[in-house]
């Protein structure tokens, strides 16, 4: 079944897509070239809705600058008798999952700044198929990824390598920026020695 879908996916992006190849039909046959590479458009991570009527997916494409990609969350009827609509806006956002009752999706959002310019690791953020823009959930020091729903849709399983101490370390950095502490502009010093015992 899931292979089906797959398959309808495929074919609802090979449609969007040839209506760009027709557009250039005109004009002669000319070998594929590397600068061809930037105009691809392609997705990925496909996941059926619960109810088996829509599929959402990641749109991939490069970036204006050509320095990198972009990547935003889509939905398609499985019936391909609708056209794909973006559901965000964000220039980073991946892994769509559905909720069990198919009104939100959860998925990975990157791409945000801190105060420095530096790329904040990647977070989940929730969106409600209802309207709005994907609402950021979690504030990792080390970021998320792989969000799964719970079979009752309460609660949300993902992967991060933040630890119990990178938790505490932003925590006190967070007390210490509210307090007005000096401190806070310098950075924290990690030991290099490690006790191991058995």
């Amino acid at each position: 079944m899931r292979i089906f879908f797959s398959v309808v996916l495929i074919l609802i992006v090979a449609s969007v897509a040839t209506e760009t190849v027709t557009e250039s039909a005109g004009s002669r046959k000319r070998a594929l070239t590397e600068k061809d590479l930037f105009d691809f458009v392609w997705v990925t991570d496909p996941e059926v809705s619960p109810d088996g009527t829509r599929v959402a997916f990641t749109r991939v494409s490069v970036d204006a600058k050509r320095t990198g990609y972009e990547t935003s969350i889509w939905i398609a009827a499985v019936s391909g008798k609708e056209a794909p609509v973006r559901m965000t806006n964000g220039k980073h956002d991946a892994q769509p999952r559905w909720s069990p009752d198919g009104r939100h999706l959860i998925l990975v959002r990157g791409g945000d700044k801190d105060e420095t310019g530096k790329p904040k690791p990647p977070q989940l953020a929730l969106l409600s198929l209802t309207g709005g823009e994907a609402r950021t959930i979690t504030d990792l020091t080390k970021g998320a990824a792989n969000p799964a729903w719970s079979p009752d849709g309460k609660r949300i399983a993902f992967l991060s390598s933040t630890t119990q101490d990178d938790i505490q370390k932003d925590q006190r950095k967070k007390n210490a920026a509210k307090a007005g502490d000096v401190k806070t502009t310098e950075p924290e010093r990690e030991s290099d020695v490690h006790v191991i015992t058995r």
